[in-house]
Order: structure tokens, then C-alpha cells, then sequence
């Protein structure tokens, strides 16, 4: 009886632990302000549920992406981009959009690396904005901690 019991807290533990990091790789999370900018992070969404979010925020969004979301949005639905201000590629300098989609938003550009990104970041300050920040595949951990350590930085000042 004792090792049934045991043996099923160990199975519950287990699923805890699996939904939680289901939580934290699969919802949107709300940072707070940054600059004026309400920011949001969002780690591996799918592309349908990116498109439905850029269309249901408010305000104007500079979205920090990596090129597979950004591509793939740019090439099956631009409608999404009539909210966007910014487009931010954080992972492959070197992604180019369609005349089209270039013509719907403000400002497009592309980094190989996000701590490029990071930096420039500041460049890009937008009162009443919204920063949406996604990241997915196999680095997202390692965007995760740099893009949340930059918010702790900069969030105090």
C-alpha cells in the first residue's frame, strides 16, 4: 500500500512539474512597462496564435521575432501587420520581406544574434506602445534569460 502511494505522488509530482513547464514555454506573460511600453514575452507560440494576438492588441507593437514566425506571417496573412510598427528579427541577419509586407510596417530590421537586438532596443522607446517579444526552438531558454535579464536592468532605471 505505502509503495502504490508513494509511487503515485511520484506520478503526480511528475505531472506538476511537465504542466508547469508547459506553462512557462506556451503562455503569454506580461512584464510590466518598459519606457512607456507595455512589454510581453511569449516563448514557442504558434504562428496562429502570434497572428491572433498581434491583431487583438490595442496599441501599436513592435514585435521582436525570430525569422521563422516573421516569414511564415509575411507570407500566409500581412493583415496582422497593419498593427505592427516595428518588425524585429532576432535570429538571422539576413531575413528579407516581400515588397508588400515591407510597405505595411514602419521599420524592419534583422540581427544574427539577439544581444545586437538587445542594444538597439533602446533606439526603438515607443510611449503608449507594446513590445511583444517571442522566441522559439531550440535556443528560446537561452533568449528567455537574456531578453528577461535585460528587462531587470532596464525596468529599474
Amino acid at each position: 500500500m505505502e509503495k502504490s502511494v508513494s509511487k503515485l505522488a511520484n506520478q503526480l509530482q511528475e505531472a506538476r512539474t511537465r504542466n508547469l513547464e508547459q506553462i512557462e514555454k506556451s503562455a503569454l506573460r506580461a512584464h510590466g512597462k518598459l519606457w512607456g511600453m507595455d512589454v510581453f514575452s511569449w516563448y514557442n507560440p504558434m504562428t496562429y496564435e502570434i497572428e491572433n494576438i498581434l491583431h487583438s492588441f490595442p496599441a501599436p507593437v513592435l514585435w521582436f521575432g525570430n525569422a521563422e514566425d516573421i516569414s511564415k506571417l509575411a507570407g500566409d496573412n500581412k493583415d496582422c501587420f497593419s498593427n505592427l510598427k516595428m518588425i524585429c528579427c532576432h535570429d538571422k541577419a539576413d531575413l528579407s520581406l516581400s515588397f508588400e509586407a515591407m510597405n505595411l510596417i514602419e521599420t524592419f530590421f534583422a540581427a544574427s544574434e539577439l544581444g545586437d537586438v538587445l542594444k538597439m532596443l533602446k533606439t526603438f522607446k515607443k510611449e503608449n506602445g507594446i513590445l511583444l517579444f517571442t522566441s522559439k526552438g531550440e535556443n528560446w531558454k537561452q533568449d528567455k534569460i537574456a531578453f528577461e535579464s535585460f528587462l531587470e536592468i532596464h525596468q529599474t532605471k
